[in-house]
């Protein structure tokens, strides 16, 4: 078995979002203060943001996160994590960004890779993976909002000792 999942539609958008709309504020006001006519500040502002938005928005939908019999491998921009089943500890709610909640999973243990999102072999991966602990935690609920009543929390169930997914 493996399934393959993509980051949810409405956390791209939240990734984006904040950021397109810092930038058109930014762009504004430079607008302003170089005294440029309002409506052309306001049609690129728009122009630049929603391409950010768009950017932002497809490079979150290349990370994926593959379920398998043995554990999950989550694929980020720079590097792959692989965990595996029996090293899960617990999945605890927390927030992106302070806003956004989604459950992260804690495993004892994690490999990483320096790979990128189109399979190329990167140079290294950096220390600050390990010390952030990003080897050994995944945002399940980045990827899917009810990973307890699906395949993840029943493989959770029956691999871990913990058995905290299936609750």
């Amino acid at each position: 078995m493996q399934i393959i999942y993509r980051p949810r539609w409405s956390l791209a958008f939240f990734s984006g979002a904040v950021g397109a709309i810092m930038l058109a504020v930014v762009y504004c006001l430079l607008a302003l203060v170089l005294g440029l006519p309002a409506n052309a500040t306001a049609v690129v502002a728009m122009a630049v943001s929603v391409a950010y938005l768009l950017f932002i928005m497809a490079k979150v939908r290349r990370r994926s996160l593959t379920v398998t019999e043995q554990g999950m491998i989550a694929q980020r921009d720079t590097f792959r994590a692989t965990v595996n089943w029996a090293d899960f500890i617990d999945a605890q709610p927390e927030r992106i960004g302070g806003l956004y909640p989604v459950d992260v999973m804690t495993f004892s243990v994690g490999a990483v890779e320096p790979v990128d999102v189109k399979g190329r072999r990167r140079k290294a991966v950096s220390p600050r993976i390990q010390t952030i602990g990003a080897d050994r935690r995944i945002q399940v609920g980045v990827y899917t909002s009810d990973w307890r009543a699906g395949p993840i929390g029943e493989l959770v169930a029956r691999h871990s000792s913990s058995g905290e997914g299936a609750e």
